[in-house]
């Protein structure tokens, strides 16, 4: 356990020791945040690397055990830091140099699938009930997306100070407890090095921020924990290794997931930027940015609290987690008014209910076919009783007047019972109203659909209504004398 504490204490010394002269070189290279004032220069990436290195390097050589573990590993967790460190050069060059988001995530993507052909594969998905072996594709895919996805959860989530930074602190506190206790030595030492350079960064990025992560700094600390979890998944239940992360990164993947759903309800691009992240809404919410790092920090610690009931591999345990990540995305979208998610819920809702409005939507259409026989104000009456015979309406009212005296002479009939009754009902100021208009030959008249607020959303399928019925009352006009109707 000595080692762990040496490597943690180690690469936050060193990442602290060597940020102030990063931020001087990323200074003169130009990565800077120029929508800063001042700039704020991009040094996170390499002062967490070097830090990392420093640490793991120094420990190896003198402490035999360590050194000893961590050159005995498997030729994955190498293949991981390859990978790493491609991430780390690609961030690099776009703190300095923007690249285009697709061609970002092409490259990301050719990275993601190097590594996989090195042996960092995600093969297995067991949960309580059984295991199931992946396919070469499958497995080449679930693993690509894992790698990609996560690298790029933490680079969308670091957007204001302090917040990627200490999520993925957490989080690497989270998969180290977890690997220790899984008895993955070579995993821990390497996440205490991770988690040790982001507590030594984490004081130059606090609000106010003096350097940011940049891409650099955010692809790599992103990739290597998301690589270190698939390392993990081939020495024990993948299910209980990525849901450890699924839970401890629950900020960046909820953010990253639900960005990714609003962005294709709104029909964007799923590389567009914007600012709708959920910093920005607690933002919005009046937050200043302390309070702001503070709640994301809180929400951290409780997913990576809640990762550690995947170390028992129970039932209970995996119903537990699954409950917390529900809670959490039921938090997130209530509370910070996600309106693309509660459009989706809406519709969910909807479809459960549409074998409801099947019933409804047969009435409708049967009426219709008596109103396209309707000879007379009566059979016009029928047929819109027969309309409204499931109605969600609290009042169905027709009005009919001559043509040419719309208002001053109109006459008004109320539907009750199945039978319309003349009477001139007054809205009530709680209602609302539809209104269907057709005219026949010298006459006008209208339906109108009246239903109290605050009473569940309607079943009733209004594109039916403007496409069958009022066509429907239109043609039955044209067919029924004017003084039929206003002289009955």
């Amino acid at each position: 356990m000595g080692s762990y504490f040496i490597v943690f204490v180690v690469a936050a010394l060193a990442t602290a020791t060597l940020m102030p002269l990063l931020m001087s070189v990323a200074q003169r290279v130009g990565a800077l945040d120029d929508t800063q004032t001042p700039p704020i220069p991009r040094a996170g990436g390499w002062g967490l690397a070097l830090g990392c290195g420093a640490s793991l390097v120094l420990v190896g050589m003198v402490f035999r055990p360590a050194g000893a573990t961590l050159s005995g590993t498997s030729q994955s967790i190498g293949a991981v830091a390859i990978g790493a460190g491609a991430m780390l050069a690609l961030g690099a060059i776009d703190d300095v140099h923007p690249l285009g988001a697709k061609l970002k995530f092409l490259i990301q993507a050719a990275v993601a699938l190097g590594v996989y052909l090195l042996g960092v594969r995600i093969q297995l998905v067991s949960s309580p009930f059984g295991g199931l072996e992946l396919g070469s594709a499958v497995s080449a895919v679930l693993t690509v997306v894992w790698l990609v996805g996560i690298s790029n959860a933490f680079n969308l989530l670091d957007g204001a100070d302090g917040i990627a930074a200490g999520s993925a602190f957490f989080a690497a506190a989270a998969v180290f407890i977890v690997s220790i206790t899984l008895g993955h030595p070579a995993i821990g030492l390497v996440t205490a090095a991770l988690a040790g350079a982001l507590l030594g960064f984490l004081p130059f990025n606090f609000p106010p921020a003096r350097a940011y992560l940049g891409d650099s700094g955010s692809l790599f600390a992103g990739f290597l924990l998301a690589g270190l979890a698939v390392e993990g998944s081939t020495k024990g239940a993948t299910l209980v290794v990525i849901g450890v992360p699924v839970l401890a990164f629950g900020v960046p993947v909820l953010d990253t997931t639900i960005t990714l759903v609003r962005r294709l309800v709104r029909g964007e691009s799923v590389f567009q930027r914007d600012y709708d992240h959920v910093h920005h809404h607690l933002f919005r919410a009046g937050l200043s940015a302390r309070q702001v790092v503070g709640v994301v920090y809180v929400a951290s610690i409780a997913f990576a609290l809640s990762a550690m009931l995947f170390i028992n591999t129970s039932q209970r345990s995996y119903g537990l987690g699954l409950i917390i990540l529900a809670a959490g995305v039921w938090v997130i979208v209530r509370f910070l008014r996600l309106h693309e998610l509660n459009e989706l819920a809406r519709l969910a809702r909807r479809g459960a209910q549409q074998a409801r409005a099947i019933p409804m939507n047969v009435q409708l259409r049967r009426g219709v076919e008596r109103l396209d026989r309707a000879e007379t104000i009566e059979d016009l009456e029928e047929g819109l009783a027969i309309l409204m015979r499931r109605s969600e309406f609290d009042e169905v009212v027709l009005i009919a007047a001559p043509a040419t005296e719309r208002r001053g002479n109109a006459r008004a009939w109320r539907l009750v019972d199945g039978t319309f009754v003349e009477d001139w009902p007054t809205r009530h100021p709680d209602e609302w109203e539809v209104v269907c208009p057709f005219e026949g030959d010298g006459w006008f008249a209208e339906l109108h659909l009246r239903r109290r607020l605050g009473k569940r959303s309607l079943l009733l399928d209004f594109n039916l209504l403007l496409e069958l019925v009022q066509p429907a009352l239109a043609r039955a006009a044209q067919r029924i004398p004017a003084n039929a109707v206003l002289e009955r």
